[in-house]
């Protein structure tokens, strides 16, 4: 059998009409999202808010290779099994099932008044908190005595916002009624692609949310994540980050059972950064070569110029074309210089409440490559000094580590200057400025900051307080 003449005619059809048909989207109030049996084969999405939630065995390849097929039935059966009860009695649905790993959906519940009675992403952390509970306390307590010593470990990843909801596939075959319906629905939207990428980031035991994702959890939960980045790739994800976050009647259960910590997750953040270190010198190199191109379209330029100038003055065709060549590299220029001050930003605010790690591998002879750069691309973007130290004040904690201690107080003086709301302060590094008779520099700095009225009235009272931290630190 083969797809004949005559059945890609008909797809012909079929793929013109969806893609001349115009999408309508529909918005979800309900306290869950639809089902496949509510969706048309037509382009008709549903638009919900939600929490997506996914969950993922790390290192199931390594697993798969290493148990028999028989073991496999088991431990995956398990999985989806807990995963979806988890998800259910925390008030959500699961609608995919991908081999490794599942993702669930949670909807915000309102009460009769349209007020929200339980958001959706403390649903979705509840049922990760469930899940990570019956993972050590429960199946991993059975795979290890009844499955050839087995135990599994999953990342969670959550994000919030906006997912539209639209049916795929196919029903059965016009001549043939029992051909099996082949239909299911995909999830479309920057949402689910990122809770999906958490949940790859997360290491075992971690649930890894976005900045979304926080904003919405109740302040109760919020003190037990930590702010944190990881790279996928070249791409930066910041958000936070908690692990072994079991339900509160955890330690009734007796000792969970986890697998030993290893240095896979270490290796693999260090090959993260070294490809994000790897991006920058690609970047780099892009503008050394885009300045190349437009030193020799000027030169081009000039030619032309003098050449027309006795031979064609009436004709303007080369110099124009030539103009809008250098204008346009000059513009390419531009958006290098711009993206690639951005990429470095991003590396740099990485390094901000992490552990000194991170710092370390990164070593200060990269740090300072870096910290050069970064101030060329702002001079080419018309920044002056202080406000670039004070866009990139995350030196302050990494030199200050290195004991690089006058240029920590270099960004700390530019900071104080350009900052209308608050001056981070590394104490070693303001001891050392008292030291070295400096320390007057920031507090003077701040003072006339607060004399001229250039502090954001909410920000006064703390700002007062840390000048008075500092005065004592200097002695005063």
């Amino acid at each position: 059998m083969s797809l004949s003449k005559n059945d890609f005619e008909k797809l012909d059809s079929r793929l013109k009409n969806i893609i001349e048909q115009s999408v309508e989207q529909i918005e979800v109030s309900s306290d869950l999202p639809p089902t496949i049996e509510q969706l048309e084969d037509n382009n008709k999405t549903y638009s919900i808010v939600a929490a997506i939630l996914f969950i993922d065995i790390r290192k199931s390849t390594y697993l798969t290779e290493n148990s028999q097929a028989k073991s496999m039935v088991k431990i995956y059966r398990s999985f989806m099994r807990m995963a979806v009860e988890c998800v259910r009695k925390n008030g959500g649905v699961t609608r995919q099932f991908l081999g490794d790993r599942i993702m669930g959906v949670f909807v915000d519940s309102v009460d009769e008044r349209g007020n929200i009675a339980e958001n959706a992403v403390d649903k979705a952390i509840s049922a990760a908190r469930s899940f990570q509970t019956v993972v050590d306390f429960s199946l991993n307590k059975y795979l290890k005595s009844k499955v050839n010593g087995k135990i599994i470990e999953c990342g969670i990843g959550i994000d919030y916002g906006k997912v539209l909801v639209t049916q795929v596939g196919m029903y059965g075959v016009e001549q043939d009624e029992n051909k099996e319906n082949e239909v299911d629905c995909v999830w479309v939207g920057n949402t689910t692609n990122h809770a999906s990428k958490y949940s790859d980031l997360a290491s075992g035991g971690e649930i890894f949310i976005s900045d979304n994702a926080y904003t919405q959890m109740s302040d109760e939960s919020k003190d037990v994540f930590i702010k944190l980045a990881k790279y996928k790739g070249t791409k930066l994800f910041q958000g936070y980050v908690t692990k072994d976050f079991y339900l509160d009647y955890f330690e009734e259960l007796g000792k969970p059972t986890k697998t030993e910590n290893d240095s896979l997750v270490e290796i693999d953040t260090l090959r993260q950064l070294a490809e994000g270190i790897k991006e920058i010198e690609r970047l780099q190199n892009n503008l050394i070569q885009r300045e190349k191109e437009i030193a020799v379209l000027e030169e081009k330029l000039k030619k032309e110029n003098d050449d027309i100038k006795k031979k064609y003055l009436n004709e303007n065709n080369f110099k124009i074309k030539a103009v809008e060549e250098k204008e346009k590299a000059e513009e390419l220029l531009e958006q290098e210089i711009s993206s690639t001050y951005l990429f470095i930003h991003d590396l740099i605010k990485g390094s901000f409440c992490r552990e000194y790690e991170y710092i370390k591998n990164i070593g200060i002879k990269r740090w300072k490559k870096i910290d050069d750069l970064y101030h060329e691309l702002g001079e080419k973007q018309g920044y002056d000094e202080d406000t670039i130290n004070e866009s990139s004040f995350y030196f302050i904690e990494i030199y200050a580590y290195f004991e690089y201690y006058n240029l920590s107080y270099k960004y700390m003086v530019s900071m104080a200057k350009k900052s209308d709301t608050w001056v981070y302060i590394n104490e070693a590094t303001f001891k050392w400025a008292c030291e070295k008779n400096q320390g007057w520099q920031v507090i003077d700095v701040m003072e006339d900051n607060l004399q001229n009225n250039r502090i954001r009235y909410k920000h006064i009272k703390d700002y007062e307080e840390k000048i008075n931290k500092l005065k004592k630190l200097r002695g005063f």
